[in-house]
């Protein structure tokens, strides 16, 4: 035991005089030997550095990682969820854009160029990446062997490398011999310490000083090792290589504006997703690091720039990792030679044909600049489509959903809609100029005349097929009032809470009157209504009065009567008007003071009940399924999202497409009920007094069905809203369904208002109006969809041809009729 002692102390006083007999050594050889001269103080200097070199390396890195873990690792994480970015695509595929940093970013995102403080945190310029789900591995392996080349190994075990640190006086010499002045060098910068420069953008530039730089280099030093650490927890480099690929600087476009990842600069610069890059591309990208594409064209010594750029990228540093990194000696031939064809010219920025010609005719402001960013290509081709996206996705996963999506399709095609936005824009400015009297002061219909003294309303047009996709959508503004009211959105998680939602939806509510009655099955068109507000002649008509006569069912949905279908619908039962209410997924009216509430049958009739547009448009899309014959299977509610590119497995498994359950119309209609509905809905544009169409859409009796050629079925119910002041109108709305004769259905919903009771924006406006010219737009522009798009599967069989009976049947059939005749009576 004492031996054991013994040999314990002499180690430690090996291992400590060791080094102090080290350092008295080299003071005597070396800092205090008057023999050296001035040169002993380099030597000095040397071996310090050399010393500062190896602590930081070894002995600061691995505890500033561990210590920077408790501190600033969440910070990390969540920097990194703000940097995600969504990309969307269009119903053909086409990649469209990404989402503005505004929509996309759960909290505090800036988008400026310079950091601003929210409360004690800081949160600088924000870049925005798609996600890679698979790190391309040529990709990698070149940017390690351009930047990182020791990643891992003793010489940069926590995220600094001792070879770069020890480079910067040699660096320094060299660069203050080149500019005959001091200059402070540069060292290797490691993959961490270059997502430090992304995380706090501060990137090297050629004006900084010297000690601005010495300043960067050591706040890199600092945070490299906690962002080595968080991204290799337990020896995994998974995140690691993520994050490399995800935040690296790798293109701009003219005047700025950086790609961020391989995944956005893939799709713009090569017009294809990462996971389809070849080996050449892939260097090509990693050798980009740290040497930008310059994507766009400018002036000629911009473009000498950008071509020396380009060629010093394929042909140097890609072809260096083509060398170093390939040892199949033929395809080491292949990726060459595949270099020396790209070495030509930078590629300009891919678009597709389609969206390309869109941008110039309908964003000729944007096209030029949309085609190298991304975000400005998504702002241009779906102006509103964006907002809308953003929304769906919200009553899914809240705030969060950047988490869970990397990518979006949406069901409709770019180019089309923004073709429809056209049309639509063009009819709105009409519109205006046709009611501009009746317009309150300070709104406008014309989106060329709102400003900051005039605001539009709220303008929804949308249309949906039979499978409840979305193929034609506008709205103006911001806040896609489509999904709900803004006050129905939860401010701390963005989900969407339909009981909170105010808007009442007016006169569409008479389609579930309709639906009681027609499943009642007591009555047809001809049956009559007690009306105690029916005029004293011209019952057929739509005029009114303060007598008490019968008005047919017919004429009472045609001209949207309230007296007569208050009275009727509370025949069919409270209950079961309650129950259709409640399907639909419609909120009652709050009860009054004293607890009493409206009856449900006065609440439908009237359309004091609350749901949004979206909810409306699917109340639509049940009652079109139950026309067709399509009852039994399940509708859901119309959707912008055709797919999701999820980031991770587990999501694309649970498949969240939808909040809510699908409506399976034969438990809300009854099949009996189908022809009296539709009969009675589509009085609305069929309805005829004499010759001269009469009901509340007459301005649209052209698209009847009866009427049109190619059109087997159209029905649609009109609502005007208003406050306490009946003039005052608060809410316009149209919804409804079609079915051309090629078998294509579309439900829709139009929507002009504010939504608010207490804000009308005109006066004595009605949905024939307003609604109605932008419904006929919409119905042109579904004609040329379902010409495209037939549906025959919709259509019902056709029935078998009847034999021909021969005469010997036909009299014994009919001596068999007048017996049993005879036997009646």
């Amino acid at each position: 035991m004492l031996f054991v002692l013994r040999l314990l102390a002499n180690v430690r006083e090996l291992v400590i005089s060791i080094p102090m007999r080290f350092v008295s050594l080299f003071g005597e050889l070396v800092a205090f030997n008057p023999r050296l001269g001035p040169l002993r103080y380099v030597f000095v200097a040397a071996v310090a550095y050399a010393f500062f070199a190896v602590v930081l390396v070894y002995a600061v890195a691995p505890l500033r990682g561990l210590a920077g873990h408790y501190f600033l690792g969440e910070k990390l994480r969540y920097d990194a969820e703000r940097w995600l970015a969504t990309a969307i695509y269009d119903g053909n595929g086409s990649f469209a854009g990404t989402f503005d940093a505004r929509l996309d970013s759960r909290r505090d995102v800036n988008y400026t160029d310079a950091a601003i403080d929210v409360g004690n945190y800081t949160a600088n310029p924000d870049h925005k990446s798609i996600p890679v789900r698979e790190v391309p591995p040529h990709y990698w392996q070149c940017l390690v062997h351009h930047e990182d080349r020791y990643l891992g190994t003793w010489l940069n075990p926590f995220g600094i490398d001792l070879a770069g640190v020890l480079k910067i006086p040699y660096s320094s010499a060299l660069r203050s011999i080149a500019l005959r002045r001091p200059s402070l060098g540069v060292g290797g910068s490691t993959l961490p310490m270059q997502l430090v420069r992304v995380i706090y953008n501060t990137p090297p530039h050629s004006g900084e000083g010297a000690m601005t730089k010495l300043s960067r280099k050591f706040g890199e030093w600092w945070l490299a090792p906690v962002v080595y650490h968080e991204l290799t927890r337990g020896g995994d480099p998974t995140l690691l290589k993520q994050w490399a690929a995800n935040h690296l600087w790798l293109a701009q476009r003219t005047g700025g504006a950086p790609l961020h990842g391989v995944e956005i600069t893939s799709r713009v610069v090569f017009g294809k997703d990462s996971s389809e890059l070849s080996i050449a591309e892939q260097f090509v990208l990693a050798s980009a690091v740290n040497k930008p594409i310059i994507l766009l064209k400018g002036d000629e010594r911009l473009n000498e720039v950008r071509l020396d750029r380009w060629r010093f990228i394929v042909e140097v540093r890609a072809r260096l990792c083509a060398e170093a990194l390939i040892t199949d000696e033929d395809l080491k031939k292949q990726v060459l030679f595949e270099l020396i064809a790209m070495a030509g010219g930078p590629p300009d920025p891919k678009v597709k044909p389609k969206l390309q010609a869109a941008l110039d005719r309908y964003a000729p402001g944007e096209a030029r600049r949309a085609r190298a960013n991304p975000v400005a290509r998504a702002n241009a081709l779906m102006p509103a489509a964006r907002f809308g996206l953003r929304e769906e996705m919200k009553e899914i996963y809240g705030f969060g959903w950047r988490d869970h999506v990397r990518g979006v399709t949406t069901t409709f095609d770019a180019a089309t809609n923004l073709a429809f936005h056209d049309k639509i824009k063009t009819a709105l400015a009409k519109i205006d100029a046709a009611v501009q009297p009746k317009l309150d002061k300070g709104y406008a219909l014309d989106p060329a005349r709102a400003g900051p003294d005039r605001k539009l309303p709220s303008i929804t047009v949308v249309a949906a097929n039979a499978k409840g996709e979305i193929v034609r959508y506008y709205e103006a503004g911001e806040t896609a009032p489509y999904f709900g009211a803004p006050v129905a959105r939860n401010p701390a998680t963005g989900l969407y809470d339909p009981t909170r939602d105010p808007r009442m939806i007016a006169s569409t509510g008479k389609m579930i009157a309709a639906i009681a009655i027609a499943n009642s099955g007591r009555d047809s068109t001809a049956s009559l209504y007690v009306d105690t507000e029916a005029p004293a002649r011209g019952l057929e008509t739509c005029a009114k009065g303060n007598n008490r006569f019968g008005r047919t069912a017919l004429v009472s949905f045609a001209c949207s009567l309230n007296a007569p279908l208050i009275n009727r619908t509370a025949l069919a039962g409270q209950e079961r008007v309650r129950r259709l209410i409640d399907g639909f997924g419609f909120t009652m009216p709050p009860a009054d003071a004293s607890g009493h509430g409206t009856p449900p049958s006065t609440a439908a009739v009237l359309g004091q009940i609350s749901g949004s547009p979206r909810k409306v448009h699917h109340m639509s899309a049940v009652i079109l399924a139950a026309l067709i014959g399509r009852g039994a299977t399940p509708v859901r509610e119309p959707t912008l999202v055709k797919s999701y590119d999820y980031t991770h497995a587990e999501d694309a498994r649970e498949k969240h497409l939808d909040v809510r359950d699908p409506i399976i119309p034969n438990r809300l209609i009854q099949r009996r009920a189908v022809p009296l509905l539709r009969a009675l809905l589509s009085a609305p544009l069929c309805y005829k007094t004499g010759s001269a169409p009469a009901g509340t859409l007459k301005s649209l009796s052209s698209w009847c069905a009866g009427r049109r050629t190619g059109l087997r079925l159209h029905f649609a119910k009109t609502g005007t809203q208003v406050t306490a002041d009946m003039n005052a109108t608060v809410d316009v709305w149209t919804a409804g369904g079609l079915q051309f004769a090629n078998g294509a259905a579309y439900s829709y919903v139009v929507l002009v208002g504010t939504g608010s009771g207490s804000e009308p924006w005109a006066t004595k406006i009605h949905a024939a109006d307003v609604a109605a010219p932008l419904l006929e737009i919409l119905l042109e522009d579904l004609t040329g969809h379902a010409r495209e798009n037939p549906m025959p599967g919709l259509l019902p069989p056709r029935a078998p041809p009847k034999p021909v009976a021969n005469n010997i049947g036909s009299a014994e059939d009919a001596l068999t009729r007048a017996l049993n005749l005879q036997q009646m009576r």
